[in-house]
């Protein structure tokens, strides 16, 4: 170890280490004025059942990113009520967010978190609960989540969003009660942003409603959270719409050569986007080499790359893979690769065996 690296190693061996904390994501929450003269506003309420005190830190997101953040002391065995919450602790007069909520890792399965969201009418209040989402459940790359769109689009509007827990590509995509893909939408979200799509089919993807419309997002890169909110035009009376988390099958013809000699080893036969076996590789060749062979649905050239690569993997050439593995990355594995033709692109997962 050089003398530079070793002063640093002790340097941080002698700090003290930060508490770690869990993170739960409430999706969606605002405060303000809404379609058809609704009043929307979102209740927080937060549960001890420990015999410590806790400290709960709330953050709110939105399209800009992490903004203000307020902190609550629960004491043992307490609960707390924060009214219209984006309001009171987050000083917005009209604002639709997320609330990131951090919880100290020893009272992570102690602290429990509860919100709703409701429209205020002279009939009375209307609302609906808002779960809390541990981020390590968000949807990661080669996840579909679906949101179901009303069964019907004359009596209900549909709104939906997300939220970006990392920097993120989704594909959205509209698909009618009969299997037919309307449109797709490719969009980036970084870290940390919240968006949610008032009227999303029509304001989002530009185009019409119908009954039993469903959207899917398709994750491509990063870890997300969707959902949705279905709203009674009469009422105002809104229903939750959790997202559901789901594989879809892929448009790619794919599989990979191990040797590099034009035949195909290992296949994706039911075309999930995952290679139907693992492939072995052996740490004892350095480097490793192998194809990753993909074409479109009607024979279209595809362009390749890795999401989050290991150390030291690289596509060589368009298709062809050279890798150094280390033992400290096995022995299991697995790589992800957006796979490209035309406007659209798919997530190819290979599961890795080192040896």
């Amino acid at each position: 170890m050089k003398f530079r690296q070793l002063i640093t190693a002790v340097s941080i061996a002698i700090l003290p280490l930060a508490a770690s904390a869990a993170t739960f994501i409430i999706p969606a929450a605002g405060t303000g004025p809404g379609f058809n003269n609704s009043h929307w506003q979102s209740e927080l309420t937060l549960h001890n059942t420990s015999g410590s005190t806790a400290v709960v830190t709330l953050t709110f997101h939105d399209a800009n990113g992490a903004g203000p953040s307020t902190s609550v002391t629960l004491s043992p065995r307490a609960t707390t009520t924060i009214s219209d919450i984006v309001a009171t602790r987050f000083g917005r007069e009209a604002a639709t967010g997320a609330i990131e909520i951090s919880v100290p890792d020893a009272l992570a399965d102690r602290v429990v978190i509860t919100s709703r969201t409701f429209n205020a009418s002279p009939g009375g209040q209307f609302g609906q609960d808002v779960p809390s989402i541990d981020v390590n459940d968000a949807a990661a790359a080669g996840d579909t989540v679906v949101l179901q769109a009303p069964s019907s689009v004359a009596d209900n509007r549909f709104n939906f969003g997300i939220d970006a827990v990392t920097a993120a590509t989704v594909r959205w995509d509209l698909v009618r009660a009969d299997g037919t893909l309307v449109t797709s939408l490719l969009q980036n979200y970084a870290a940390g942003t919240q968006f949610q799509f008032n009227n999303g089919i029509v304001s989002l993807l530009g185009s019409s409603e119908e009954n039993d419309d469903a959207i899917q997002a398709v994750v491509q890169s990063g870890k997300v959270i969707a959902y949705g909110s279905a709203i009674n035009n009469a009422s105002g009376d809104p229903t939750w719409v959790s997202g559901i988390r789901a594989k879809s099958d892929i448009r790619l013809n794919w599989g990979v050569d191990l040797a590099a000699n034009g035949t195909i080893d290992v296949t994706d036969a039911d075309h999930d986007g995952v290679l139907d076996q693992p492939i072995d590789l052996w740490l004892s060749g350095f480097p490793t080499y192998f194809r990753v062979v993909a074409t479109g649905p009607n024979g279209e050239p595809v362009s390749l790359s890795f999401i989050n690569p290991p150390d030291d993997a690289r596509f060589v050439t368009t298709d062809a893979v050279e890798w150094y593995p280390s033992p400290s990355e096995g022995p299991a594995m697995t790589l992800k690769v957006l796979a490209t033709y035309g406007n659209v692109s798919e997530v190819l997962t290979i599961p890795v065996r080192l040896h």
